[in-house]
């Protein structure tokens, strides 16, 4: 079972870096004249993590109070299925000369290996702190940011023929992938949607031919007439889960036709 609470401001004082929550008696108030200005974490950013990855991301609070801002302690990361990971320490530094506006750098890892995190914690997380000011007024909250925590994925084994005939239909295949956290390996994604997209030779612009559905073993396949030389690539746009990703471009060029610079 993975369950637990959830009240890290519980947990002021813990050393590893998943959390475990303990209840807590009652839920603690903001008090004063405190305020947080912004939350953000690895600025700004969809946190992408790979099947064996750990990664260290930065947590950054900028609060405001008269007295001037003393900590932010404990500050953690809540996400789906009782996850919960912990913030290290906050360093705050003033912003101002009266010294009223402190920014508070810190850092979380985030490891898919040592069952720190389990494939089905991926989605949505929040940001759950107490900024304690010097004289004692405090600003607590549970949600007091968002960000986006994904399964990597990637396009592999793309291929489509390297010379066609102008109007020669050819056959571009890819599979995608996804990471696994509990298996801390890639797995093929099936039932996702990714775009066939060509790119004329000498254009900077990607055009969508086509949509294709992975099936079981998350290949792709798109049967589609040529009628300019140019490259062919695969893009998943992912989901709320799922990061997207693109394939490796396709260099494609036309028997009879002159070879474009950069082809």
């Amino acid at each position: 079972m993975r369950k637990s609470a959830v009240a890290l401001c519980a947990v002021a004082a813990v050393g590893a870096v998943a959390v475990v929550l303990v209840p807590a008696t009652a839920p603690e108030m903001s008090s004063g004249d405190t305020a947080l200005l912004s939350v953000v974490v690895d600025q700004g950013r969809t946190v992408e993590l790979g099947p064996a990855e750990t990664r260290t991301v930065t947590v950054e609070v900028t609060a405001r109070d008269d007295s001037g801002i003393r900590a932010v302690d404990p500050i953690g990361l809540w996400g789906p299925n009782y996850a919960a990971l912990k913030v290290g320490p906050m360093t705050c530094t003033p912003l101002d000369g009266s010294g009223t506006t402190a920014r508070c750098l810190g850092e979380a890892t985030l490891a898919a290996t040592a069952r720190a995190l389990f494939d089905d914690q991926a989605g949505s997380w929040f940001v759950d702190l107490r900024v304690r000011a010097r004289d004692g007024d405090r600003y607590v909250s549970k949600n007091a940011a968002g960000f986006s925590l994904k399964h990597r994925a990637l396009i592999d084994q793309a291929a489509a023929p390297a010379r066609a005939t102008a109007g020669e239909a050819v056959t571009v295949r890819g599979r995608l992938q996804r990471a696994d956290w509990d298996g801390n390996t890639d797995v093929p994604q099936q039932g996702a949607t990714a775009y066939l997209q060509f790119r004329a030779a000498g254009s900077s612009t990607w055009t969508t031919l086509a949509a294709a559905t992975t099936d079981a073993g998350g290949v792709l396949s798109l049967n589609v007439p040529v009628r300019l030389p140019g490259a062919f690539q695969w893009y998943a746009p992912g989901d709320k889960w799922t990061a997207s990703a693109v394939s490796p471009e396709l260099p494609l060029a036309l028997d009879g036709a002159a070879p474009h610079p950069g082809q």
